[in-house]
């Protein structure tokens, strides 16, 4: 007998039963699905930044970089790994996403064998508030987790560069002030501190910038001594001119170039997989409504 034939002269029960599970796979493919479509759209928020971060470029300045004779004043042991810090938000975002979405679902499975839950699960919304909470439950102990595990040193930073109206108030500032530093070295400093600033101090990064533009255009061969990062000044200028100014980090510009032409590649491709996903998704779910549709219908005239 074929497996059609040997379907067709099942019992009834055992047909719906039959359907119910497919119904359900469709349904666990389908949430898995648009999770997938979740993860892919949130990855354009950081893609563009992870690419630059491979040819050691950034959108805009995340890093304190210290030049040598700086680095002694710093109140505190350990450098933050900026690089390390970005890929581990990124790991814990997937971990907040993926977690959430999937631990939600699993929990109101398990919580449906229970007799207590049994009666109070009985209509899709009930169930889907509980899945919200369970969700909202998860995300907020993988976030409390994440922020207690983080390293100290990252808000020593902070309270370093911190001011409120003037950067003179900060502490960094004011240690520079005792030293016997250039005053170049202390510009592109408290550049950087400017523009880390929480709401970025363009007009404090601009007066810096431009001294350092300055003395770079009169003399470059004392410019170079400083050893500053080339990386570090063409952030600082793309992110307050939009362009490179100089000559340091106009050398940059190749690779910048490269840079964004591998994103707007990366930005289709991403478009793509999300159309895709957002496809196989809608199917599936046309799937599982078309078997549950089946399910009733067989359902209701079992009972008439």
């Amino acid at each position: 007998m074929s497996p059609i034939d040997d379907f067709s002269v099942q019992p009834i029960e055992q047909r719906l039963e039959t359907l119910a599970k497919r119904q359900s796979h469709l349904m666990i493919w389908f949430f898995l699905s648009m999770t997938l479509a979740i993860a892919i759209g949130v990855s354009f928020f950081f893609q563009k930044e992870m690419i630059y971060r491979v040819f050691d470029l950034s959108t805009h300045v995340q890093v304190l970089d210290l030049p040598y004779h700086v680095q002694d004043l710093i109140p505190f042991k350990e450098p933050i790994d900026y690089f390390f810090n970005l890929l581990s938000w990124v790991g814990w975002l997937f971990i907040k996403v993926f977690g959430a979405l999937i631990g939600a679902f699993l929990l109101v499975y398990w919580a449906k064998k229970l007799k207590f839950f049994q009666r109070r699960f009985q209509s899709w919304t009930q169930r889907f508030v509980a899945w919200l909470i369970a969700f909202i439950l998860i995300w907020s102990g993988l976030s409390y987790l994440q922020y207690d595990w983080n390293d100290d040193t990252e808000q020593a930073y902070q309270h370093w560069m911190s001011y409120r109206t003037n950067i003179i108030e900060s502490q960094i500032a004011q240690d520079l002030q005792r030293t016997n530093i250039s005053p170049t070295e202390k510009a592109y400093v408290l550049a950087q501190v400017a523009l880390l600033h929480p709401s970025v101090d363009r007009k404090t990064a601009n007066v810096y910038v431009n001294q350092l533009i300055d003395v770079e255009k009169n003399n470059p061969t004392q410019f170079n001594h400083y050893d500053f990062q080339p990386e570090q000044l063409w952030v600082m200028q793309q992110q307050l001119y939009g362009r490179s100014v100089t000559a340091t980090t106009q050398a940059l510009d190749e690779r910048a170039q490269q840079a964004q032409w591998i994103s707007q590649i990366a930005n289709v491709i991403l478009w793509a997989l999300i159309v895709l996903v957002l496809g196989l998704s809608g199917i599936l779910y046309m799937l599982a409504k078309h078997l549950k549709n089946r399910r009733l219908r067989i359902t209701q005239k079992l009972d008439v």
